[in-house]
């Protein structure tokens, strides 16, 4: 795996993805406002670079019986969405019968710590779009040949928080 992660998050997908989060911020009630505060919100710079250093993140899905299911999964950001590989089992059955997730991105505790949190609705293919293999080759450090299919995440809701 490379020393450092990469994204493809052009200025522009960068630019949407602070769009979507002031948006999110707008429409959020009061107590989720209270305990992800705007003023403690990753600014573009910031929120590049914590998409990039990180590789992992948990994704929560919704199984057959209503109840929910979270998982730690690699992810990428590509070209303004995320994407999970996934492999033919319960997290694929999840997305194709409730298509909609929550995403946690987290690092730190106490005094220290930063996190993103995306919702959204998915699609699912099994033909990655063009540059997203490479891409993942790239961010990952090897081919997902494993993959079965890929789960593309368009978010609805975004939120960061930095206590730094």
């Amino acid at each position: 795996m490379n020393d450092v992660p990469t994204n493809d998050l052009s200025t522009s997908g960068v630019e949407a993805l602070l769009r979507l989060q002031a948006e999110s911020f707008a429409r959020a009630d009061r107590a989720l406002r209270g305990s992800w505060s705007t003023d403690r919100a990753m600014g573009p710079a910031e929120l590049d670079a914590f998409l990039a250093e990180h590789v992992y993140c948990v994704l929560a899905t919704t199984t057959g019986k209503g109840r929910p299911q979270a998982r730690p999964v690699a992810f990428a950001v590509f070209r303004d969405a995320f994407w999970f590989a996934t492999v033919e089992g319960g997290r694929l059955r999840n997305v194709q019968s409730t298509p909609w997730v929550s995403v946690v991105i987290s690092e730190g505790d106490g005094d220290r710590h930063r996190m993103v949190a995306v919702d959204g609705p998915v699609t699912v293919t099994t033909d990655p779009p063009d540059g997203l293999l490479e891409h993942w080759e790239q961010r990952m450090g090897s081919h997902p040949a494993w993959a079965k299919a890929w789960i593309e995440l368009r978010p609805d809701r975004l939120f960061s928080y930095s206590s730094a």
